[in-house]
């Protein structure tokens, strides 16, 4: 039979509070917008076809982020950006308004009650196709996707159990608590401009691509430096010629972070958000704007006692994620093209559809669609459609591909059970002849994290007296289930079950809850 209540209140336990912000849950989420620009100018033409739109710049903020229910994020932001057009006087800017926006996304892992941090950038702009003319106005349709990177914290302090007196040894279970905690977290945008002189009188340039190569960072004492390479790749027509011009451009940064120590982890995200450029005369302006997120984490334990052989003892169930595995490896995507080899050819922008991630037994599947465009000047005149003199376009011809993926990741270890979050980062697209067709080689690389939630059993002291099964509790302001399991030491589904609540269910401030105490006896 089980100790008398009196055997309890013997029981001279020495606590500790331990306090963490574990990292719940991340996550990075994109969602696509279609912009629609109706315009009554007359646009500049070749051999009759509207030239296309100049650079597009855009920008997102996240005005708020909530967590309302089990594994659901909610966003509130804002979208707003320009254009260059291209008129018969000239190029011009136009400007849309701040458009609004709401987004539900999943992240697995989050609760009610929790942190929720979101750092929203645009990961693609891009023309949907060419522009429709009708009745004097001319409407170009744009593509604009957005990314936001997501993490999920729980900050807890908890009075736990570290040992026991006149207890002998061997009946102390002990365990160590081991949790991934979020040191800190920051975005930063860098902006870098470069000037350009053509031999003549410049008349249209665009950005077809760009991205970042060779980028490092490193841990130092005030923060984290890192460096890298901005590529970029621009059609340009002028005077009476035109093509495509590639510049490099170093850059490097630091940023400060108040934390640091031994022990710490980086996970650093860089992205180009746009490159747009200026023009003056023979000159050019160009304009890339770079955002990169970092996050910083650290590894905490706490040795606790877990159980008391023999003894009653009041235990609190901890659902620990834990960071079971990570993986970085390139991609290489190999695709031939239809078409002969051009004189000159540039690869746009990308974009991912119908990303897929399949968790396996110590295997994680990635699959996708990767979707860009080809814009390429042939080397043979006569390929250009409907050509009826010597002289060829000025616009560069444009072939819409997508090509599919599939990586496999051996994680050892991994169950189907765990939680995955997959990274991207695009970085060159390689171009070689074959017999009558064109090799496109994109280079790319893959980074996943794995979370798997163990539970966890630990000894804390009693906050009602021993021989309690039952009390009454009236909900605060902003409390949740799991909030108040967590400081009666029970489990959240006993509490749900007793008051026929969902467990994630939203509590209003003052509502009675009853809360049955779970004390375990080991014979």
């Amino acid at each position: 039979m089980g100790r008398s209540t009196s055997k309890r209140e013997q029981l001279d336990l020495l606590t500790t509070n331990f306090s963490y912000r574990m990292l719940a849950g991340e996550n990075v989420v994109r969602f696509f917008f279609m912009k629609d620009l109706l315009l009554d100018d007359e646009p500049a033409r070749d051999k009759g076809k509207a030239f296309p739109l100049g650079d597009v710049q855009a920008g997102v903020k996240i005005s708020e982020v909530s967590i309302d229910e089990k594994d659901k994020v909610r966003l509130k932001g804002t979208l707003e950006g320009k254009v260059v057009f291209y008129s018969v006087s000239g190029p011009k800017v136009v400007v849309w308004e701040e458009e609004d926006f709401t987004r539900e996304v999943e992240v697995p892992g989050a609760l009610p009650g929790m942190t929720v941090n979101a750092f929203g950038r645009i990961c693609y702009l891009g023309e949907e196709e060419s522009p429709i003319e009708a009745e004097g106005k001319i409407l170009y349709q744009l593509k604009i996707e957005v990314e936001v990177m997501l993490s999920v914290t729980d900050p807890r302090q908890l009075n736990l159990t570290v040992g026991v007196k006149d207890i002998p040894a061997e009946k102390v279970v002990r365990g160590v608590i081991t949790v991934e905690e979020l040191v800190e977290e920051k975005e930063i945008s860098l902006t870098i401009i470069k000037k350009y002189e053509f031999g003549e009188e410049l008349n249209y340039i665009k950005a077809m691509n760009y991205y970042i190569k060779d980028f490092s960072w490193q841990l130092e004492k005030e923060g984290v430096s890192f460096k890298g390479e901005l590529v970029t790749s621009a059609y340009f027509l002028a005077g009476g010629k035109s093509g495509f011009q590639e510049n490099k451009q170093q850059f490097n940064g630091n940023v400060p972070f108040t934390q640091l120590n031994k022990g710490l982890q980086v996970s650093i995200f860089p992205c180009v958000e746009y490159c747009a450029y200026e023009i003056n005369g023979k000159n050019a302006n160009e304009q890339a704007s770079i955002n990169i997120v970092i996050r910083i984490t650290r590894t905490v334990q706490q040795e606790v006692v877990s159980d008391i052989k023999d003894y009653a003892a009041k235990k609190e169930y901890l659902f620990l994620p834990k960071l079971a595995a990570t993986a970085k490896e390139p991609l290489e995507l190999v695709q031939k093209l239809d078409l002969p080899y051009p004189k000159e050819i540039s690869a746009g922008v990308y974009r991912f559809l119908d990303l897929e991630v399949n968790v396996e037994e110590d295997m994680v599947e990635v699959s996708g669609v990767l979707e860009k465009n080809i814009y390429y000047f042939p080397a043979d005149d006569n390929e250009w459609e409907e050509e009826e003199d010597a002289e060829r376009d000025l616009l560069p011809l444009v072939l819409k591909t997508e090509d599919d993926f599939h990586s496999s990741i051996y994680l050892p270890g991994i169950s189907p059970d765990a939680e995955t979050v997959v990274y991207f980062n695009m970085e060159r697209t390689e171009f070689a002849p074959t017999e009558n067709s064109t090799l496109q080689i994109s280079h790319a690389s893959l980074e996943v994290k794995c979370r798997e939630v163990e539970e966890f059993s630990v000894v804390v002291p009693f906050r009602v007296p021993p021989g309690t099964s039952m009390v009454v509790y009236s909900a605060k302001r902003g409390d949740t289930l799991l909030k108040i399991a967590r400081s009666y030491g029970v489990k959240t589904p006993v509490i749900a079950e007793a008051n026929e609540l969902e467990e994630d269910a939203v509590l209003e401030a003052g509502t009675k809850l009853l809360i049955p105490l779970m004390f375990y006896t080991d014979i």
